[in-house]
């Protein structure tokens, strides 16, 4: 097991934090106490939603772990490779980590709409990102509440190592047809923890 912690609060939390916490000073010392108690509220509702719990991740020999933590929604099985889709909602953890120890690269980036990720007007129109790991792809499509996917740049990357940052939306992982998959539907799973297979 690893420990991966590094911070409380996700880097790239810092500035809408910071952010908020000002405006609910200004609006608390300048205007009135019950706008700056309700920007109090927003600040609390995105350090929480930033939030980078102390977590022991797993040493993955040969496993495929979960990138995200979320619900699987769904299981496409096809000729060549199987489809696991991953609900992400605000009140996961929204780390995005590597699920096995490979190359990385992002093979495409297209920005869209933030429509609800569950419809198929949102899987042709909304933000998304494919990264590519040896045999392994994950798209990311984002839903209502992401307003944009923070990918981190590496060429390499050891298993459960920080890749990004996603919000809210629907994560695809499409693994090879030998692979066992460990999961069924509506798991709860849970970044560097959860055997995908």
């Amino acid at each position: 097991m690893n420990n991966q912690n590094n911070q409380l609060i996700l880097k790239e939390g810092f500035i809408p934090v910071v952010i908020a916490l000002a405006i609910s000073l200004f609006l608390n010392l300048f205007i009135s106490d019950f706008f700056g108690n309700i920007g109090f509220i927003v600040t609390l509702a995105l350090i929480f939603i930033y939030r980078n719990p102390s977590r022991q991740t797993m040493n993955n020999k040969g496993m495929v772990l979960a990138p995200i933590d979320g619900r699987v929604s769904a299981i496409d099985i096809t000729k060549n490779k199987y489809k696991v889709y991953i609900d992400v909602n605000l009140c996961n953890t929204h780390v995005l980590r590597a699920p096995i120890k490979s190359k990385y690269k992002l093979k495409s980036f297209i920005n869209g709409l933030n429509l609800k990720s569950s419809s198929y007007k949102a899987k042709l129109l909304n933000t998304q990102a494919v990264i590519k790991f040896d045999d392994i792809k994950i798209k990311l499509i984002s839903g209502i509440c992401n307003s944009n996917i923070i990918l981190n740049e590496n060429d390499k990357v050891e298993a459960t190592q920080n890749i990004g940052v996603f919000l809210n939306g629907l994560v695809i992982m499409e693994l090879p047809r030998n692979s066992e998959l460990k999961i069924a539907l509506n798991d709860k799973v849970y970044a560097g923890l959860t055997q995908i297979a």
